[in-house]
């Protein structure tokens, strides 16, 4: 059963006139736009509205001092604010229980009602839509803010040092709006049914706000260890480097071409890039180019060559790993006590699911300011992250084969993709190696099990393309072509489902899927040739949306509410199919159950009663439990509708 505070209330709830509209200003002597995480930063006003005819109450006061408000917002249904995560953090430092309050975010309800538009097209040249209120105010002919405060806010000014008649017009001119923006916006959203699809994003938004208190603990050790690992591989690739290219300046764009093209031995000899016609493309001067983009367009024919473009190319590797994130680790270990803080995204991508971004921050120990993503992170650092509490563990769940299972959910379901996810010898990667390999299956499975290292490499190197026809691949080398056309005859349910789809968006430029959410595609074109240019976005987002921005955000819901109150536990990120946690060794197998329960049972119960739509297809729940992130052997489990649980060996 659904917990209490997730199954105890529909969308409908919306429609309840007791709620209230609510925005802060706030002093923000850290920076970072006042966000709460910053202990630096406080409240400064707060202005609210009770209710659709309530009057509007302003108090300028701290987190202390908000009584009031906090007694209103505990009494309503609901509360109504713009980018809600960021008052949702606020409300956390005054004390409010997060796991109590419902939320309708205006910022993200014109998220949903954009679709995909919000993030705009780069392979339709579609502009991005902006869901700030001000944008959400212009598009439908609204006034616009007072400009004055704007212009403060813009050149940095901190609303502590603002007039406070002015800023306090400013707050309550922005409860008038969203007010005014939520009752539009509601209208909409049910006459589309898509009522229930807001209401999934902001149940998560409280877990996400408390979430983002949280923070990410390093193992200062392990940082170290690798970074001083990199910085050493880095110092012997540049003196390899320097042997290659006889200690050319890369700054001097005529010695570097003549490295590059001059014969061998004075050079490398590569072939200059060349336009359709033939000839070579140069710079605007006649110069042989040798940026780097070129020199990233360059082909290897010569073993010199080749060699060069492969130290090259680990110098990148090498130099990226450092500049983007072990720095940064450092930076945290060194000056942060190993604990760093990042922002959950509801409202970036064009599927719908979540992203992250990090907190700029500024490291004495590099004289310079850094950020990294909780999401997106090179798997080979997720071993450097441990629990904060010395003899705890880092746990991992995550929905195995979710898109492959949402994929054969939507396909009818798809039977062959149902078999496969039913039997247990079943390998999706060996049968994508083996038919690029024009081999048999069952040998190729055998060989592999067996230890079988060249049908091991075989099998690793196939992994980036087993699910690319699930995403809309067609394009590649033979071998490539061939395994997508054997993808869409061994799972005809899919393919065709996909099809449909592409059909759609060609008729109608938009596409609703079976739980509401809907996509929009107004430059769509078919080519004289049959192809059609948003194919693989079309192919994608369905599948996406359903595993990564629905089914996931369920399941991360009903377990943060089914663990709140334990103090041998703490939800720490979330990463497109999966949850991290640090828990007590004695609540192991207490999370581990709660868990296979939120990315089952619950998951099924709410897609039923909230979107009215029966999956059909065993979920699959994976758990993996070690001293740090992401090490350890997992324990997989898949979950049928019916409720029965059975443990994949």
């Amino acid at each position: 059963m659904l917990p209490e505070a997730v199954g105890g209330s529909q969308p409908e709830i919306y429609f309840s006139e007791n709620y209230v509209t609510l925005d802060f200003e706030t002093d923000t002597s850290h920076g970072d736009y006042g966000h709460p995480i910053h202990p630096e930063n406080g409240i400064v006003l707060a202005s609210w509205k009770e209710g659709p005819d309530g009057p509007l109450v302003s108090h300028f006061g701290g987190e202390f001092n908000q009584e009031k408000l906090l007694n209103t917002i505990e009494a309503a249904d609901f509360t109504i604010c713009h980018n809600a995560k960021y008052e949702l953090g606020w409300l956390r430092r005054c004390g409010l229980d997060l796991s109590n309050i419902l939320i309708y975010d205006t910022k993200i309800a014109e998220y949903v009602l954009l679709g995909n538009l919000a993030a705009g097209c780069n392979t339709t040249g579609l502009p991005p839509r902006s869901t700030s209120l001000e944008q959400c105010c212009q598009r439908r002919g609204w006034k616009s803010k007072d400009p004055v405060i704007d212009i403060m806010m813009s050149q940095g000014l901190n609303p502590v040092d603002m007039p406070r008649p002015w800023l306090q017009g400013r707050c309550e001119d922005d409860v008038k709006k969203t007010h005014r923006l939520f009752q539009d916006q509601r209208s909409l959203l049910v006459d589309t049914e898509r009522l229930g699809v807001l209401f999934t994003r902001c149940l998560l938004t409280p877990v996400l706000a408390d979430m983002e208190f949280q923070g990410m603990y390093l193992d200062a050790e392990r940082v170290e260890e690798v970074y001083e690992e990199n910085r050493k591989r880095l110092a012997e690739l540049d003196r390899e480097m320097d042997i290659i290219a006889h200690g050319i300046n890369w700054k001097a764009p005529t010695q570097v071409a003549e490295f590059l093209y001059a014969p061998i031995p004075d050079g490398l000899g590569f072939d200059e890039c060349r336009g359709r016609d033939g000839s070579p493309l140069r710079t605007p001067t006649g110069r042989k180019k040798s940026d780097k983009d070129t020199i990233a367009t360059l082909k290897g024919a010569t073993k010199e060559q080749k060699y060069f473009l492969e130290v090259r190319r680990d110098i990148g590797k090498v130099n990226a790993a450092l500049s983007k994130s072990l720095e940064f680790f450092q930076g945290v270990c060194t000056e942060f006590g190993n604990l760093f803080f990042a922002v959950f995204n509801q409202t970036v991508t064009a599927t719908h699911r979540l992203s992250s971004s990090g907190h700029r921050t500024y490291f004495q120990l590099f004289d310079a300011t850094k950020t990294v993503q909780f999401q997106n992170m090179a798997r080979v650092f997720k071993r450097l992250f441990r629990s904060r509490t010395d003899g705890w563990m880092m746990m991992e769940v995550d929905g195995s084969q979710l898109e492959f299972r949402v994929a054969a959910d939507l396909g009818g379901p798809d039977p062959q993709a149902l078999e496969d996810i039913y039997n247990p010898n079943f390998d999706a990667h060996v049968q994508s190696a083996s038919i690029m390999n024009g081999i048999d299956y069952d040998e190729f499975l055998t060989e592999y099990r067996a230890g079988n290292k060249q049908f091991k490499n075989l099998r690793t190197a196939a992994k980036i393309d087993t699910f690319k026809p699930l995403y809309g691949g067609e394009s590649g080398t033979k071998k490539q072509k061939k395994w997508y056309k054997a993808f869409k005859e061994r799972y005809k349910g899919i393919a065709d489902t996909q099809d449909e789809w592409v059909l759609s968006v060609l008729s109608k430029k938009r596409l609703i899927t079976p739980w509401g959410m809907r996509y929009y595609w107004p430059r769509v074109k078919r080519g004289h040739n049959g192809y059609v240019n948003v194919k693989r976005a079309v192919s994608n987002y369905p599948v996406q949306a359903l595993a990564t921005a629905e089914i996931i955000p369920v399941a991360i819901t009903c377990l943060w509410h089914r663990l709140r109150g334990r103090d041998d536990v703490r939800m720490v990120n979330t990463v497109h199919d999966s949850i991290v946690l640090e828990v007590h060794p004695d609540a192991i197998d207490y999370v581990r159950q709660e868990s296979i329960k939120a990315f089952g049972e619950d998951v099924y119960e709410y897609l039923d009663k909230i979107y009215d739509y029966e999956f059909k297809v065993p979920l699959g729940c994976g758990v993996t439990v070690g001293t740090h992130w992401s090490e350890g052997k997992e324990e997989s489990y898949n979950i049928w509708p019916n409720g029965k649980v059975e443990k994949v060996e």
